[in-house]
């Protein structure tokens, strides 16, 4: 629904063009020179790509003057997000000290607007407002190295230029002869293999090509010409290498292939072990080096591979390099890495008091890129809008609404509020997980929750918002829709990937808001704090805080959602354009076909990737993807993680309307 807006923009109204990385107070922002270098040029680029142009005022207001002219809401949102984004949060991944100092000024805020801690020590200290959670752990990786024993002499192969130590498989030590195994394909087209009858790799350090045969150009024999086949990736590789009991993988970039990868180290992986030994990712380089090394008959690392690339090899394709030794070790241990959701309590009165209010928003972004960027690792992310401007939106909601609190009559039967900063929903909803399955109330006493993702870029006074699991949710809030000065636009019931989807799968009604339009910086260095809107957004708080304020009142829930007859499924208003079928491990669902030219072929995804996350929710079977599908509305944009060759690969499927008939 289209709605006019009430209130006159404030004197100054480009706040958001104004303000592009500093704070108004918390004398903590004494970021190193280089974050903060890093975060300049980003705003830069970003403010430079979005800008259009504009006839310069004769004179400009100074910032001051900006902030001054302000609503106090504006000013306050401002302070919130600039710092939350800062550099010195260093994009805020779980685990880090950036994501400490986001928490820390987060329990400082809800302290200030007189929030209540909720969760006692189990030492009998006094309470506090940090959640924590486990998030499994991470890999500490020391002793890396890789030793050249032939010929008499040692070298040892430089770290991160010549070799990494790898995901894929685990720590240890082995010496031994090295083996050439091709490939590591034991099932190829045309009864191809890359394993000798009777050659063992017992005890041996295999040596496997990355990718699998090609033509004289690079390029995959096996393919039809687009890239690489399933063959190629590591996890099938890697298994039937680790079958035949090598001491240790080495996995060399193949010379001359035509992909990019074959000048990085990387394997991607998702930290997830495929072997039980260590494995080691080596450069066409150092590869080259190994060879001349090692192999007695003084062939080069491309006569072998022309050997593994050959349709019908004269001789054995797997074999050991005569008179080799190499010594490989990597000592690993492991850090349990911990999250915290950050709750304040502002306890309810009366009749209402047992009843909940949840209003939450996620605090954790992605760090460096290192999952979950449309750019990749290595840049600072600073999530301005996603989700600094939500997590600023709670600060501001805890203070106002204990404000309206205190001024109520203390007769008044009230609702308690519960206001949560979720921790590791990037990685999947894990914190707003956690919350589900240790509430601090009785999950059934909680009669609404409210979430905030990414509010700083309405575009157009444009926000979609999601109202669900309720029979008359929608009816009670469109009035204030209609007040809000917003134009709401509403959405299906799954409403997206964010951390309401937790309790709405346990059967709790939620309102779930969200920019209507995506923008190019989401999930990028670019998403910075110079582009906010500050205005806007701080409209969507005053639309949050209208009705919790009047839910903290409202005498009656929500009454439940029922088919009122046999199950039927919702029907299919989209179209994502593949076919896909369960793998046989239960890790994903692998990718058997893509329509040319459809949602799936135009954001990147390819026949024989496997996708094993679709907005943030794993995929392990078909039932759960066509159910995820059902809950989406056309020209909507979801996150989908898929594994191509061995290495997890994030892409952005903005969905078609599901065709007549289909």
């Amino acid at each position: 629904m289209t709605t006019t807006r009430e209130n006159s923009a404030p004197a100054f109204r480009p706040l958001s063009m104004m303000l592009t990385g500093f704070a108004l107070s918390w004398t903590f922002i004494v970021a190193t020179p280089a974050l903060f270098a890093q975060e300049a040029a980003s705003t830069a680029e970003a403010t430079a790509a979005t800008a259009t142009a504009t006839t310069a005022p004769a004179e400009k207001p100074k910032i001051h003057e900006v902030i001054a002219a302000s609503d106090p809401s504006v000013q306050a949102f401002n302070e919130h997000l600039t710092i939350l984004a800062s550099p010195w949060m260093e994009g805020r991944l779980p685990g880090t000290k950036g994501m400490e100092r986001a928490m820390d000024y987060m329990e400082d805020e809800f302290r200030k607007a007189g929030l209540l801690p909720a969760f006692q020590p189990s030492d009998g200290g006094p309470k506090n407002y940090r959640q924590p959670f486990s998030l499994g752990s991470q890999r500490d990786v020391t002793d890396e190295q890789v030793r050249i024993l032939c010929g008499g002499t040692e070298v040892a192969l430089e770290k991160e230029k010549d070799f990494r130590f790898t995901s894929l498989g685990t720590g240890g030590s082995a010496e031994g002869v090295l083996a050439f195994v091709g490939y590591g394909i034991e099932d190829g087209p045309d009864g191809y293999s890359s394993f000798a009858e009777g050659h063992s790799l017992e005890g041996k350090i295999a040596l496997v090509l990355r990718f699998e045969p090609m033509d004289d150009k690079g390029n995959s024999l096996w393919s039809g010409g687009e890239g690489w086949s399933g063959r190629a990736g590591f996890q099938g590789k890697i298994a039937a290498i680790a079958k035949r009991n090598p001491a240790a993988i080495v996995v060399v970039n193949t010379p001359s292939a035509n992909d990019p990868r074959i000048t990085s180290l990387g394997t991607g992986g998702g930290g997830r072990a495929m072997a039980d030994v260590p494995i080691f990712m080596v450069s066409t380089d150092a590869g080259e080096r190994l060879v001349a090394a090692c192999d007695g008959e003084k062939r080069s690392l491309m006569d072998l591979r022309k050997l593994a690339d050959a349709k019908d090899a004269a001789g054995a394709r797997s074999f050991d390099l005569a008179g080799s030794k190499v010594a490989v070790s990597a000592t690993v241990s492991e850090k349990p890495v911990r999250a915290e959701n950050v709750v304040g309590v502002l306890p309810g009165r009366g009749d209402l008091a047992k009843e909940i209010i949840v209003i939450g928003g996620h605090l954790d972004h992605l760090g460096q890129g290192d999952f979950g960027s449309r750019e990749g690792p290595g840049k600072l992310h600073p999530g301005a809008d996603d989700n600094a401007s939500g997590s600023a939106g709670i600060i501001l909601l805890g203070d106002m609404l204990k404000k309206l609190y205190d001024a109520e009559p203390a007769e008044t039967p009230l609702r308690t509020i519960v206001f949560i900063g979720f921790s590791a929903e990037e990685s999947g909803l894990n914190g707003s997980r956690f919350y589900v399955d240790n509430p601090i109330y009785p999950i059934k006493d909680t009669v609404l929750m409210m979430n905030f993702d990414m509010i700083g870029r309405i575009l157009n006074n444009r926000l979609a918002v999601t109202a669900a699991g309720g029979k008359d949710i929608k009816e009670w809030a469109q009035p204030f829709y209609a007040k809000s000065g917003l134009t709401v636009v509403e959405r299906g019931a799954g409403g997206g990937g964010s951390d309401h989807a937790s309790f709405l799968a346990v059967g709790v009604p939620i309102l779930f808001a969200i920019i209507a339009d995506f923008h190019d910086d989401y999930h990028t260095s670019r998403d910075v704090t110079g582009l906010i809107d500050r205005e806007s957004s701080v409209m969507a708080v005053n639309l949050w805080r209208e009705l919790a304020w009047d839910m903290a009142k409202r005498t009656q829930r929500f009454e439940a959602e029922t088919t009122g007859g046999p199950m039927r499924p919702q029907p299919m208003r989209v179209r994502v354009g593949l076919r896909t079928r369960a793998s046989d491990d239960g890790s994903g669902l692998e990718v058997i076909d893509v329509t040319k030219e459809g949602s799936a072929a135009n954001a990147g995804i390819e026949k024989g990737d496997k996708i094993v996350k679709w907005n943030k929710k794993e995929m392990k079977d078909r039932e759960a993807f066509v159910a995820e599908l059902r809950l989406h509305e056309p020209e909507e944009t979801v996150q989908c993680v898929v594994v191509r060759n061995g290495e997890e690969k994030t892409v952005y499927v903005k969905l078609e309307p599901a065709r007549s008939g289909q």
